[in-house]
């Protein structure tokens, strides 16, 4: 899949109705260490396929540089406004994961959040993606990457291994399934929208990684 037909098919079902979206409600993990015994100290900040800005709005309330990257123009649209709704600066660039120098993203990010962004991307794009992330993140900056192990979109699931073994110039320090109840909390929608969340369909892990010094 090109990624001109994948901005397509995600414009299109960011408009289906009673479709599922993201809620306002911000990454436990990503509280934790925001906001915990040991918090990170406010930097620069990239929230990859950022939707409407779940978690960005949230790291920018709590003094992070927050720049979102989101291909679907109409998630974009609604990230500025909750942003200046919120009262906080929040850049968000319309744009391809896989082009983020391309796109002027730029570089130095300590804190790279991935929500649910690598696991919506086709297998044969996911270089580019781990190419582009790496470049742009600062030595030994951490991300917290969300991804579906088991997914409804055949071919798509993301295993341990691949993480493991795609990010090479990181170093995986944790790994944990995320609980069900935990999932639909960071999703609005009708019920039945949301059964196949509950129902085992859908399975998720939360990985952090190390950027390693002088690698590329």
């Amino acid at each position: 899949m090109t990624n001109m037909l994948l901005r397509f098919a995600y414009e299109v079902q960011h408009r289906l109705p009673f479709n599922i979206s993201p809620s306002t409600v911000p990454d436990d993990r990503l509280v934790e260490l925001v906001e915990g015994p040991e918090a990170l100290p406010p930097g620069k900040a990239l929230d990859l396929g950022c939707g409407p800005g779940r978690n960005s709005v949230y790291l920018a309330e709590h003094g992070w540089d927050v720049t979102g990257v989101e291909l679907v123009g109409h998630a974009v649209r609604r990230a500025r406004r909750r942003a200046a709704k919120a009262g906080v600066r929040l850049r968000v660039v319309h744009g391809d994961v896989t082009r983020l120098a391309a796109i002027g993203v730029g570089g130095g990010y300590s804190l790279v959040v991935d929500a649910g962004c690598y696991h919506a991307l086709p297998v044969e794009l996911r270089p580019g993606y781990v190419r582009e992330v790496t470049a742009a993140a600062a030595p030994d900056a951490l991300m917290v990457l969300v991804a579906f192990e088991q997914q409804n979109t055949k071919g798509w699931d993301v295993s341990q291994d691949e993480v493991v073994s795609g990010f090479t110039a990181w170093k995986v320090t944790a790994c944990a399934p995320v609980p069900v109840a935990e999932i639909v909390r960071y999703v609005d929608g009708p019920a039945f929208a949301k059964r196949p969340l509950v129902n085992g369909t859908y399975r998720a892990r939360r990985y952090e990684l190390r950027r390693l010094p002088n690698t590329d």
